[in-house]
């Protein structure tokens, strides 16, 4: 040590070192206090949409039936009140619809940041492609009011003058038991003709107006024009007063110009003396009927959700860009997901219209009475239509109801599989005073319904307001069905845009 150094060499080392180590230690305490500072705000913030999720899915809110009258309500909650593990569907709806009327509690449960939610929820997709048939000609039985003879002189044919066939793009010919379609009829063709006896059947499908006739001497007693697309029906009758050859009165005339060619069908159909038929003819066209269950998962992945809303800066936006720029200038963003079952117990006859929301929804504890029957009234002079559509189970039904309170008709329409093929089936009812009963066992295909699935949609309403149309079960069946859980998820993102 030197005269006049105040410390050693090993002194000054040692304060070097000193002074190092706190300059560390104290650069380590504001990381560590950054550091916890940074893991405190994203606890907060994780809080946030934690908290919010807590509160709306732990609680049915207050009051508990907040969801039918939102002017009064002190907290938002989405638990069922009975059942204390499933959410309630009725107030899932509820929070998107009456949402505007919510605003201060929504900025109260985020703590003033900006929010968004999305729901998915696991539902049944109805898909109607096509249109049901109209009916017009309904097993009308074409015979003599004042036997004998029983008979009619019937004629099928083109409206037009001149050549009275028509072309039809399909025909069967049930004869003598064997079924005949198309090409086949032409090897029971006879001298251009296909003569038809008592029990046997023919339909077709026409591709021009079809007039038929029937006339008991100059007197006209039936007269229908159909257009196409339509099918007719003929069934002849089993007390036919054939002639003395024992040959049918019944028969299809081809067209001479054409005669029975593969591919090529023109004909007309006629009698040569007194026959009993009766006709139905109804359109073509068969609706395609779906229903199908998607999870939530589906939706998920497909990012569908039931329904999203965003809130920011205390103002509700559905504008995808705005959403995703106010995101953006937010320098943190935190995501949440629930998992949850709901609870859709539905039973509301006096339901609007829809394609997504049915009118009855849930399990069938027991089997039905065999004389359930389904009630649609109309009260309305308005020509109008309604769609219903049933499922019980995996089958689907569609039932089409159209006229007015003077004048109702409905089609049932179904499809029936055998051996791999579909066959379109179909049922009419007339109604009385505005008043058409379908038996349960028709609309649902069976009264077998004891723990199975039971749906009925209003998927259309046209012509007539929802006031005029009532639909009942007789007798009810509310008591009968169970509540059905289904699965959703809840997404929550929470940021801050100020």
């Amino acid at each position: 040590m030197r005269k006049g150094q105040l410390l050693s060499i090993d002194a000054l080392l040692s304060l070097v070192i000193v002074v190092m180590v706190v300059g560390v230690v104290m650069n380590t305490n504001d990381m560590i206090k950054a550091e916890i500072t940074n893991l405190l705000d994203w606890y907060d913030r994780a809080n946030i949409a934690n908290n919010m999720l807590d509160v709306l899915t732990k609680s049915p809110g207050y009051p508990e039936d907040w969801e039918e009258n939102v002017s009064g309500v002190k907290m938002i909650g989405l638990r069922h009140g009975n059942y204390s593990y499933a959410l309630d569907y009725e107030k899932i709806l509820a929070l998107n619809r009456s949402k505007e009327n919510l605003t201060e509690i929504f900025n109260h449960l985020a703590r003033g940041k900006d929010f968004m939610f999305e729901f998915y929820v696991s539902k049944y997709n109805l898909d109607v492609e096509g249109r049901f048939p109209r009916v017009y000609i309904n097993n009308i039985t074409f015979a003599n009011p004042t036997p004998p003879p029983f008979g009619l002189i019937v004629d099928i044919s083109k409206p037009e003058a001149g050549d009275k066939t028509f072309r039809v793009s399909y025909i069967r010919v049930v004869k003598g038991g064997k079924i005949y379609e198309n090409d086949e009829i032409c090897s029971i063709n006879r001298g251009n003709n296909v003569d038809l006896d008592p029990g046997d059947y023919v339909m077709f499908i026409t591709e021009e107006p079809v007039e038929i006739v029937g006339k008991r001497g100059s007197e006209l007693l039936h007269d229908y024009l159909v257009y196409p697309p339509v099918v007719v029906e003929i069934y002849v009758g089993l007390e036919e007063n054939q002639n003395q050859n024992n040959f049918s009165n019944f028969l299809i005339e081809f067209s001479p110009k054409g005669q029975c060619r593969y591919g090529w069908y023109d004909l007309k159909l006629g009698t040569q003396g007194n026959v009993i038929i009766t006709v139905s003819s109804y359109d073509s066209t068969f609706p395609n009927l779906t229903s199908t269950y998607n999870s939530f998962r589906d939706f998920y992945d497909l990012n569908e959700p039931l329904y999203r809303f965003a809130f920011i800066n205390k103002t509700f936006v559905n504008d995808d860009a705005i959403i995703k720029a106010s995101m953006q200038r937010s320098p943190w963003i935190e995501s949440v997901e629930r998992t949850f079952v709901f609870l859709k117990p539905v039973y509301n006859l006096s339901a609007g219209p829809s394609e997504e929301e049915p009118l009855v929804y849930g399990f069938v504890k027991y089997k039905v009475m065999d004389g359930e029957v389904v009630r649609i009234k109309v009260n309305s002079s308005n020509y109008g239509n309604l769609t219903l559509i049933s499922q019980l189970g995996i089958e689907i039904r569609g039932l089409f109801v159209y006229g007015n309170q003077s004048d109702l008709n409905a089609t049932l329409v179904w499809y029936e599989y055998e051996n791999g093929n579909r066959t379109a089936k179909l049922k009419v009812y007339r109604g009385f005073n505005g008043t058409i009963d379908v038996p349960f066992k028709e609309l649902f295909g069976s009264t077998d319904t004891q723990n199975k699935i039971l749906l009925l949609w209003l998927y259309s309403l046209e012509g007539w307001s929802r006031s005029e149309v009532e639909i009942e079960f007789i007798p009810e069946i509310r008591y009968m069905l169970e509540p059905k859980f289904d699965d959703a998820i809840i997404k929550l993102l929470v940021w801050d845009d100020r």
